[in-house]
C-alpha cells in the first residue's frame, strides 16, 4: 500500500513523533510510506515533500491541496493519513479531487471555527488519541456520529533516539 502521512507543522511536536514510529512500522511491513509537512525532523526511511501545510493563507491553501493532489497522482497514493486540522482541511479537498480514501487523526484538543464544527474536514473515520479529544468532538460537534469517531492510543514504543530535541 502507498501512504501518504501529512503534518502541519514546522516544529517537533507529539505528532510527528508517533508520526515517525508509525511510518517505521508501516515501511518495514513493506509499505510505501511518504510524508508532506512543512518540516520533519524525526530520521526516516519515508521520502518527504516539503508542503507548507501550517501556511493557512487564503491563496496559499488552494496550492497546498494542488501539491498534495499531485503527490497523490504521482505516487499512486492509495491512503492519506492526516495528523492535524490544517493538515485535515488540505487533505479531505485533496482526496475529494482525487478520490483517495482518507483518514485524520487528532493528536489534542482541536481549536474550533465555523469550518470544522459544521463541516467534517476529517474524513468518514478519525482517530482520537484519548477519550477527552473524542468526548470534546462530539460534544462541541455536529460533524460526527459515535461510531465515526474510534480512540485509539499510541500502543508503539516510542524509542529514545526517536524523540531527540533540537538544540
Amino acid at each position: 500500500m502507498n501512504i501518504l502521512h501529512v503534518l502541519s507543522g514546522d516544529f517537533v511536536a507529539g505528532s510527528e513523533t508517533s508520526t515517525a514510529v508509525l511510518v517505521g512500522r508501516q515501511i518495514g511491513v513493506g509499505h510505501r510510506v511518504f510524508i508532506a509537512s512543512g518540516s520533519f525532523r524525526h530520521p526516516t526511511r519515508a521520502r518527504h515533500f516539503p508542503v507548507p501545510i501550517y501556511d493557512r493563507r487564503f491563496f496559499r491553501r488552494p496550492l497546498n491541496v494542488w501539491a498534495l493532489s499531485r503527490i497523490i497522482r504521482r505516487e499512486r497514493i492509495d491512503l492519506v493519513h492526516a495528523h492535524s486540522r490544517a493538515a485535515s482541511w488540505v487533505s479531505y479537498w485533496a482526496c475529494r479531487f482525487t478520490r483517495t480514501a482518507y483518514l485524520s487523526t487528532l493528536h489534542g484538543r482541536q481549536h474550533l471555527h465555523f469550518s470544522n464544527k459544521f463541516f467534517n474536514i476529517y474524513g468518514p473515520r478519525c482517530v482520537a488519541v484519548c477519550e477527552d479529544i473524542r468526548d470534546q468532538m462530539l460534544r462541541e460537534t455536529r460533524v460526527f456520529k459515535p461510531d465515526q469517531l474510534v480512540v485509539l492510543r499510541n500502543g508503539m514504543p516510542l524509542e529514545p533516539t526517536a524523540i531527540r530535541s533540537k538544540a
